[in-house]
């Protein structure tokens, strides 16, 4: 088993893991630096944890998916931050994406271009809803659109996105949530709103993006490390 046990917490942001790493993880260390991808191991209510860095983008992302595999890990959740396709998700607010629409290269190599649908682990969701709630943290469960492109060029694309329900559109949770059934592991995808789609105005200030990360990675912890039930 690697340093991280069975439980890995994925951001994009370097800094995020270490402010994650620092705040919310006991005995946290640095256990790795490779090509600026930091990743901390420690304790999170009793668990060995990581928190790993992907970068941006679904074939960074899977590489470090699978590497974790690799190691040993077998629960998995990201933790980034999504742009809004609708007006009931604002900045600041946190979302669950329970299903995402994989309109990302990553997502259709791993299923040879075959109509696919990713799904999130409900045991990892359900433990969430049920923490978010406890805690009084409002959290949105819906659909996201992962996109290759952080500026899209694609006119109209996110508003069919939106049209068919999505609330979101990010760069990973499609990766993450298709390799995970085909690897034998649990995902489930968290997303900070940090922004309306074109609409710069309304980015999160740092300020406003720490305080919302440390809000909502204990629910996204806490729901990594929750028991599996079984039959």
């Amino acid at each position: 088993m690697g340093a991280y046990g069975e439980h890995a917490l994925l951001v994009g942001d370097p800094a995020r893991a270490e402010l994650i790493a620092e705040e919310l993880l006991e005995g946290a260390e640095l256990v790795t630096d490779a090509r600026g991808l930091d990743g901390y191991a420690g304790q999170f209510n009793g668990h060995t944890v990581g928190v790993q860095t992907t970068g941006m983008g679904g074939p960074s992302a899977a590489i470090v998916i699978e590497e974790l595999i690799q190691l040993g890990v077998r629960r998995i959740v990201r933790l980034g931050t999504c742009g809004s396709l609708s007006p009931v998700l604002a900045p600041g607010d946190f979302f669950c994406a329970a299903a995402a629409i994989p309109a990302d290269g990553t997502s259709q190599t791993y299923v040879g271009g075959e109509p696919h649908a990713p799904l999130a682990d409900f045991e990892i969701v359900h433990a969430a809803v049920h923490d978010a709630k406890k805690a009084g943290v409002r959290m949105r469960v819906g659909l996201v659109a992962t996109t290759d492109a952080f500026y899209d060029p694609g006119a109209g694309r996110a508003t069919n996105w939106a049209a068919r329900g999505a609330l979101a559109v990010d760069m990973e949770t499609a990766p993450l949530l298709t390799i995970a059934p085909l690897r034998g592991v649990s995902a489930a995808s968290f997303l900070i709103c940090s922004n309306r789609i074109n609409e710069p105005a309304t980015r999160l200030s740092p300020d406003a993006q720490r305080t919302t990360v440390l809000s909502c990675a204990p629910i996204a912890l806490g729901a990594l490390v929750s028991e599996p039930k079984h039959a």
